[in-house]
């Protein structure tokens, strides 16, 4: 595994050099994005290896260590989580590389075609997305409230989303612009904010109704907050960058994917993992909080003592919080001391 990443991180650095003495060609520039490419690919293959490892000990420690069988299920756990995240980021690079070969592709036909083919492209092309669009939203209305009806589900909102699509191509023009960057950004920002403005302890009373008590729950609750209050805290960051160091990098020649590994990616990784830790002391405290609403974990237990006048074990478990989240804000104050 450790070769696995020597590997990548050499690849990336041969791929992505500091500075270019000279303009790549074009047979430099493929064998770049090649080695690129295959570096994403052995780093899913390892990341995925190590997943198993963990699912496959987890499970053997669980079975193994009797009253401590805890540790490996947190361990199994972890496991299931990295293998989860790793669909993720493979699913979100590959949709950024099929954007990025549309657009390359894109920009290749319009300076070869004519005004009348780029314009009944542009229709077919929107059409096709529209129709992908609705049916994509239809059919994740379909996994909630299951209408098991094709033509509710895949006919009629191909058909609406085709009409709106070839609409807006034909009302466009054949070299206009569509700002689907800021789109997708006051989108997102706008889902995200809604998001943060309700409680995670509102957000697990409606996931506890919907998947049942338990720490799945809690998880889910946490997780969705987590994700829309850190979404905030990025994008702030982001916006915030000097502009000097890009400006400085630029000025040597430097491609766009340079510019953001050497000039913008040193500016944000400490504010993120500082960002990243404070966001798991407070997961720590709130998961307590969670767990009085059946969102599982100790806060669950605890709950259920104070009801049952056992206050022995309801003392024990509130000296158990006490002695974690302090243990973890000792831990992430040395991690954010070390690192940032």
């Amino acid at each position: 595994m450790g070769a696995g990443l020597s590997l990548v991180y050499l690849a990336i650095r041969w791929a992505i050099p500091p500075e270019d003495l000279a303009s790549p060609g074009p047979w430099l520039r493929l064998a770049r994005i090649l080695v690129l490419l295959g570096a994403s690919l052995l780093a899913l293959a390892v990341f995925s290896f190590f997943s198993s490892i963990l699912i496959l000990s987890g499970s053997w420690l669980e079975s193994h260590l009797g009253n401590f069988g805890f540790i490996g299920t947190f361990i199994a756990d972890l496991g299931d989580i990295l293998g989860m995240l790793l669909s993720v980021i493979a699913a979100l690079g590959g949709a950024g590389l099929a954007t990025s070969l549309a657009g390359s592709i894109g920009r290749h036909l319009s300076r070869r075609l004519p005004e009348s083919g780029l314009k009944m492209l542009n229709v077919v092309l929107a059409a096709a997305a529209g129709a992908l669009l609705l049916m994509l939203m239809m059919a994740a209305l379909d996994w909630f409230y299951q209408f098991n009806n094709p033509l509710v589900t895949r006919i009629i909102p191909a058909g609406i989303g085709a009409i709106l699509g070839a609409v807006i191509a034909l009302r466009l023009g054949v070299h206009d612009e569509l700002p689907v960057g800021m789109a997708i950004y006051f989108i997102s920002r706008t889902i995200f904010n809604a998001l943060r403005s309700i409680e995670a302890l509102i957000m697990v009373i409606v996931f506890v109704v919907w998947v049942g008590i338990g720490p799945f729950a809690g998880v889910l609750a946490l997780s969705l907050h987590t994700v829309a209050a850190l979404a905030k805290l990025y994008s702030e960051q982001v916006e915030s960058i000097m502009e000097g160091p890009i400006e400085a990098v630029s000025a040597t020649g430097a491609s766009r994917l340079q510019t953001i590994m050497y000039a913008v990616i040193p500016q944000i990784i400490p504010p993120y993992i500082s960002f990243t830790m404070y966001r798991w002391d407070i997961n720590v405290r709130m998961s307590t909080i969670i767990g009085f609403a059946g969102g599982g974990g100790i806060g669950f237990l605890l709950y259920q003592n104070i009801n049952l006048l056992n206050y022995r074990a309801a003392s024990a478990q509130m000296l158990a919080i006490a002695i974690v989240v302090a243990s973890m804000d000792y831990l992430s104050a040395k991690l954010r001391e070390r690192v940032i």
